[in-house]
């Protein structure tokens, strides 16, 4: 997305800020669906309008803050969540914390299980993911020992539901590997991932488990995209099976993006689910994504 820059440098007399930016960002999306499974209103025609403001500032210690917030307004599920959020981190040679409200930013722990969402425009699947930490959240990222590593610490504490997480990423140049946790009061999630990227080329696969009581379910995911001259190509698949063993849903999609401009992306999208509960999806999906 890019951004505009409304303030560089201010200096502030008598005070520890030494800098401070302020960024306005802005994105519409326009999204024509079809899904022959629908038995009424297969077509839909959405819009999804965001506005982020963020502000930045660094004091003369070497202490970096920064807040953020965002304006989001859809009218009926084009990829957004129609609710304003917000966050803002503190971050130093003592690590890094970061406080969500509303959960429209992962956090640092949920974000590590992201690895296989490679074309992710479309429907997506019902694959369970660290979906713990819902709404506000606190997150800590300690400091790096090792070039690359990245291990951090993640609470969440909402009406009804507290969880606690944590996860570690190691990216070694050619293949990253994630290991994460995330548990609430009913139930424990885990992930395990791993990632290469080389010339345009991406892979990926993680393994995400869902257990509460002595229901278990688990879901495996893949990714694979691959960037050519403004155009990526991505697929990405899985598969959920319950505490049985027995598949549930399998799960696929394939996106296709273009950049006709500098802020201006085109994107066609199919994706298919196959459901044992019956709630299968056949939906293709056209994107006017535009961003200033």
């Amino acid at each position: 997305m890019r951004k505009i820059l409304l303030a560089s440098t201010a200096l502030v007399a008598m005070t520890s800020a030494s800098a401070m930016a302020i960024e306005i960002s802005g994105s519409t999306n326009l999204v024509y669906s079809n899904d022959d499974e629908r038995a009424t209103d297969a077509s839909q025609l959405q819009n999804e309008m965001d506005v982020t403001i963020s502000f930045e500032a660094t004091t003369d210690s070497g202490i970096t803050t920064t807040m953020a917030m965002g304006f989001d307004e859809d009218n009926g599920g084009a990829g957004g969540t129609n609710h304003d959020d917000s966050s803002a981190t503190i971050s130093g040679d003592f690590g890094a914390i970061k406080i969500v409200v509303n959960g429209a930013d992962d956090g640092y722990v949920v974000s590590m299980d992201e690895a296989f969402n490679m074309a992710g425009e479309g429907t997506g699947g019902t694959a369970t993911t660290l979906g713990g930490s819902v709404g506000d959240s606190v997150s800590y990222q300690f400091p790096s020992v090792v070039d690359g590593m990245n291990v951090a610490v993640q609470h969440a504490n909402e009406d009804g539901s507290e969880s606690f997480g944590y996860g570690v990423q190691y990216d070694a140049g050619m293949a990253a590997v994630s290991v994460a946790r995330m548990n609430t009061n009913t139930t424990e999630y885990s992930h395990a991932s791993i990632s290469t990227a080389v010339s345009g080329l991406a892979l990926a696969v993680e393994q995400n488990k869902e257990v509460t009581g002595a229901t278990e379910a688990e879901s495996t995911l893949y990714g694979l995209s691959y960037a050519l001259d403004g155009a990526t190509l991505a697929y990405e698949m899985g598969s959920t099976k319950d505490a049985a063993g027995t598949k549930t849903e399998d799960y696929s999609q394939m996106a296709l993006s273009y950049s006709v401009a500098t802020g201006i992306t085109a994107v066609f999208t199919t994706s298919e689910i196959d459901s044992v509960a019956g709630t299968d999806v056949n939906e293709t999906e056209v994107q006017l994504k535009l961003s200033f």
